[in-house]
């Protein structure tokens, strides 16, 4: 019979076992178990030498660095097993006849859907209190793959609730519900789930002490109130009786558990990063994230860089730089540090409400923005972001507008507030105001990828044909990459002045330079070419945050809004943004 396989476990405390406790000896030194770690846990479960050597040695030379790594895997094989550990050209992957992972198994479980069996193996936190000496760029790795899985246990938690549910086991549903909030203990979507099941099965006396360790949690851990659609389903779930009203006293001071201030060299660096932050194009988001990157390699609790890392990939998420999912759970594990460091921080909250934005969870977006608020009202960044929250979220374009102008008078010399307040005021019909907002955002960033098109549009509705033509000519020039968008933009601002013929033939410019759809339909809809129009809608993806507003309120759809197949186009997308506004 062959020896029986060695096991690795990585959710939760991490051990390793195996046939003897004297052949493991060797093997579960720190670096050792890190490298298993990384091995195990990698896509595709295989990982390359130099990703290997970049997370546990990042200070060593090449040579060195690869010397350890060899000496390691030496180590570890002889503990292992000869064949633990296979080498394939420059990649490396674990053979689970000599190691098995609980890893592997939670990944299997969740593939095969039995979110029940993913649920028993995941035990706690992958590498739950496992830290590498002198290696920060393992500590964010495992950082980013704790918030990653732990995320993959709510997921199959919530899944579990939801299939016990279909089939009427509403009790394993509510304990299922349960599981998942103790995974997210935070997440308001996830109580009011679990306080409409516990309704369902008539547990009201646990429906209450939930509701009461969650509303004191909020206060306690983060210092903010539920949203009310929380407090609502609170409210339902207690009946029309007289039952004692939860009072949760005002907490001491919150925690700071290590924040301080940084060193100066630290501190331009973060300063740096901020202002590349600020400009909002892809490629000056992407210079932030290496400023804040190094800022954080440098001082681990910095919690401003945390914070604009969290802001960083929020934007890139919002902007449609990165995918939507990969920017919310790269932003989450950022936000999550800084929140673990400093929960005192505006900064921390507004981060924090920006993910909730992308996540689409506009009450808990505002109570975290306006929580940001609370505690910074000089904080330009929340107010820009509660704005965005009210207009898409709530459909609330004057409360938006009010936001959107204190960011913008705090921010007086950053574009993206400055001209979001244009963009805004354009939407609500004011082209006058629009225009004193768009002209300034331009000026302090020429690159502004929205800065020439906004101002064109705006130009046109006050009949201004010559800053329309100037405006696209001197976009045009910048900005070779997006031919195809600026004269679609130049096509519906002469069918506003009235120019068809011109119009028209930009239009098809537009076409051949393969104009962004929603770009396209506009232009079509301004020369009152319905089909047209709803054909580039039926392309459009509406995942940027701004598509959504022109179609519920660039008064150039207006032409064909009285159209069923709009009307249809214009539900789906309230559906697709989850909006709280009919």
């Amino acid at each position: 019979m062959g020896m029986m396989p060695s096991r690795l476990a990585l959710l939760g405390p991490v051990r390793l076992t195996g046939p003897t406790e004297s052949s493991m000896r060797r093997a579960t030194q720190q670096r050792r178990t890190a490298l298993l770690a990384l091995i195990a846990s990698a896509p595709g479960e295989s990982i390359s030498r130099d990703r290997l050597l970049g997370l546990l040695w990042p200070d060593r030379d090449e040579r060195s660095a690869r010397h350890l790594l060899a000496d390691s895997l030496y180590v570890l094989r002889r503990s292992l097993g000869d064949g633990a550990i296979v080498v394939s050209g420059e990649m490396l992957r674990l053979t689970p006849e000599f190691v098995s992972t609980d890893v592997a198994d939670f990944r299997v479980a969740l593939a095969e859907e039995r979110w029940s069996d993913a649920l028993d193996v995941y035990c706690g936190d992958f590498l739950d209190g496992f830290i590498v000496r002198n290696a920060v760029e393992f500590d964010q790795w495992a950082l980013t793959e704790r918030t990653r899985m732990r995320g993959m246990a709510t997921r199959a938690a919530v899944s579990l609730a939801t299939r016990l549910e279909q089939t009427g086991r509403l009790s394993e549903a509510a304990a299922a519900a349960e599981r998942a909030l103790e995974l997210a203990p935070c997440d308001e979507t996830l109580f009011r789930n679990l306080i409409r099941l516990l309704t369902c099965v008539d547990n009201p006396a646990r429906a209450e002490e939930v509701a009461r360790s969650f509303i004191e949690r909020l206060a306690f851990e983060l210092g903010v109130s539920p949203s009310r659609e929380t407090m609502r389903v609170v409210r339902e779930a207690r009946g029309p009786e007289d039952v004692e009203r939860i009072v949760v006293e005002t907490p001491p001071a919150r925690r700071q558990i290590g924040a301080r201030t940084v060193d100066s060299a630290t501190a331009s660096i973060i300063a740096q990063g901020r202002h590349h932050w600020h400009q909002r194009t892809r490629s000056a988001v992407e210079r932030a994230i290496t400023y804040f990157t190094r800022a954080v390699e440098r001082d681990v609790r910095a919690i401003d860089a945390w914070c604009g890392l969290a802001d960083c990939w929020i934007v890139m998420g919002g902007r449609g730089y990165a995918p939507i999912h990969v920017a919310i759970e790269r932003g989450a594990a950022s936000a999550e540090r800084a929140l673990a460091i400093d929960d005192t921080r505006s900064s921390t909250h507004a981060s924090i409400g920006g993910l909730q934005i992308l996540r689409r969870r506009w009450n808990d977006a505002e109570s975290a923005l306006r929580c940001a608020i609370l505690i910074d009202p000089q904080n330009g960044d929340a107010h820009h972001w509660l704005a965005l929250t009210l207009l898409t979220g709530f459909g609330a374009r004057d409360a938006a507008i009010r936001e959107q102008s204190i960011a913008a008078g705090l921010n007086p010399v950053s574009p993206i507030p400055v001209g979001a307040l244009g963009w805004q005021r354009y939407l609500s019909g004011a082209y006058d105001l629009s225009r004193s907002s768009m002209e300034p955002a331009l000026d302090l960033n020429a690159d502004l990828e929205e800065g020439h098109a906004g101002l064109a549009r705006i130009a046109a509705r006050l009949g201004d044909e010559r800053t329309v033509m100037r405006t696209i000519a001197a976009g045009l020039e910048r900005h070779a990459n997006r031919r195809g968008d600026l004269l679609a933009e130049q096509s519906s601002a002469l069918a506003v002045l009235g120019d068809m013929r011109r119009a028209r033939m930009y239009a098809f410019e537009a076409v051949n330079h393969r104009a962004l759809p929603m770009n396209l339909a506009l232009a079509w809809a301004s020369l009152g070419e319905v089909d047209r129009a709803l054909e580039c809608l039926a392309r459009e993806s509406f995942l940027v945050y701004w598509a959504p507003q022109a179609l519920w309120w660039d008064p150039r759809f207006d032409p064909i809004r009285d159209d069923a197949r709009f009307a249809r186009v214009h539900r789906r997308v309230k559906r697709q943004w989850s909006t709280e506004w009919s």
